[in-house]
């Protein structure tokens, strides 16, 4: 049994008497792989360092040729060029531009006179907003409110009316022409006998008809300085605006003048520079409340009806009328 028990012993000490040596040969060729490998990496990362280094160059290498071409564009010493052009280009395209842009606007102004020969300075030649007169209220105000007891309430009413009516005194009209009632004062540019041959005749004054202030009797300011407010018994103006060439015959409007008309003397206007002196006609109106009308407000509409007047377009509803409030109290 011993015999065999050694040999058994031998044989196992000879199965692992093999094993050192494998293992030793595994140490050995990865070292050797180790050794193969560092090498590569350290060759790969130098080679990456260079390469960055060198784009970085590059790259500032570049930004030097950048600015280095763009102050020779501003300026290039070798040729005395400025913003890429010599003196004599620069000469050139500037000679170019001064002519081209001179007879452009030589154009638009001979455009531009031609056009306006053609032009009336007195009325407008085409307009399709100006054809049909509209109305003015004074006071300009949309609510008349004021106490009759207060005078600071109205006293701007009363102060507009007087402005208003300034140039239609007695004293400044006496100098204007008295005309026929009922007719349309049509002037041509012959009946002017003071007329100078020399003198252009588009720009002789037409003659201007009387409307006196004392006309509108108790509403002129002559008899009653407060026009009505202190009594509570206001009086408003109501005028036509003014449109050239216009032949139109407004009827009837209450109360002042007597009949309320707007004669057909004071047309047509003929513009501002050869009919400076022209006032528009007037026409006033009296409220004259009740005791139950005082601290109400009233809402009225006045309109001018005549041929040749429109006033009932619905696409404008001012068109030939205003409208107002009055409030009274007391």
């Amino acid at each position: 049994m011993n015999q065999q028990q050694t040999k058994a012993l031998n044989k196992k000490q000879k199965n692992q008497q093999p094993k050192p040596a494998r293992a030793k040969t595994q140490t050995k060729t990865q070292a050797k792989i180790q050794t193969r490998v560092q090498p590569g990496i350290q060759t790969g990362v130098q080679a990456g360092v260079q390469a960055g280094v060198q784009a970085h160059q590059n790259h500032i290498q570049e930004k030097s040729k950048e600015a280095e071409t763009f102050c020779s564009f501003i300026y290039n010493p070798r040729t005395g060029a400025v913003l890429g052009r010599t003196r004599s280009s620069w000469g050139r395209i500037l000679l170019f531009y001064l002519v081209f842009y001179s007879l452009l606007s030589a154009m638009f102004c001979f455009t531009l006179w031609m056009v306006l020969l053609t032009l009336d300075p007195d009325s407008p030649k085409y307009s399709d907003l100006l054809q049909n007169p509209g109305l003015v209220v004074r006071p300009q105000v949309l609510e008349i409110s004021f106490n009759r007891s207060e005078p600071s309430q109205y006293s701007a009413y009363v102060e507009q009316l007087h402005r208003l009516l300034h140039k239609y005194n007695d004293s400044i009209q006496a100098a204007n022409d008295l005309c026929l009632a009922g007719e349309f004062t049509i002037q041509n540019q012959n009946q002017n006998q003071n007329q100078d041959q020399d003198q252009d005749p588009c720009a002789v004054q037409r003659k201007v008809c009387q409307f006196r202030r004392s006309s509108l009797r108790s509403c002129s300011g002559l008899t009653d300085p407060h026009f009505g407010f202190k009594d509570g018994r206001p009086c408003v103006i109501i005028s036509m605006n003014r449109v050239s060439t216009c032949t139109c015959t407004p009827l009837k409007m209450q109360y002042f003048p007597p009949d309320a008309r707007l004669d057909r003397m004071f047309f047509p206007y003929y513009g501002k520079r050869i009919h400076s002196q022209y006032v528009q006609p007037l026409v006033a109106v009296k409220l004259l409340p009740s005791r139950r009308d005082v601290g109400v407000s009233h809402s009225i509409t006045c309109r001018v009806e005549g041929s040749g007047i429109k006033n009932q377009n619905f696409r404008d509803r001012n068109q030939g009328r205003v409208s107002f409030k009055v409030q009274i109290t007391q």
